[in-house]
């Protein structure tokens, strides 16, 4: 999940797990694929200074989930 922008080519990146938010990742923005998701309760967070890496692995277990081909754990199955 991108955090903030350094300048035109580069942004910080954490994941909450491997990546933490004392040691994000320098990222070009090159090497990155757009995704349709927004967190605004953690941009609420961090602009509070209380964004916590649990917080990002909250909100971003869905997706990591979803991408692995597990169903969500809120759908509804048959049978």
């Amino acid at each position: 999940m991108v955090l903030y922008t350094l300048d035109a080519e580069f942004v910080m990146m954490a994941d909450g797990d491997t990546r933490k938010l004392d040691h994000m990742k320098k990222k070009r923005r090159k090497h990155l694929a757009a995704c349709p998701h927004e967190f605004p309760e953690l941009l609420m967070l961090q602009e509070k200074g209380q964004l916590k890496d649990s917080d990002i692995r909250k909100a971003l277990d869905p997706l990591r989930r979803n991408a692995h081909g597990e169903e969500s754990p809120n759908k509804n199955r048959e049978g």
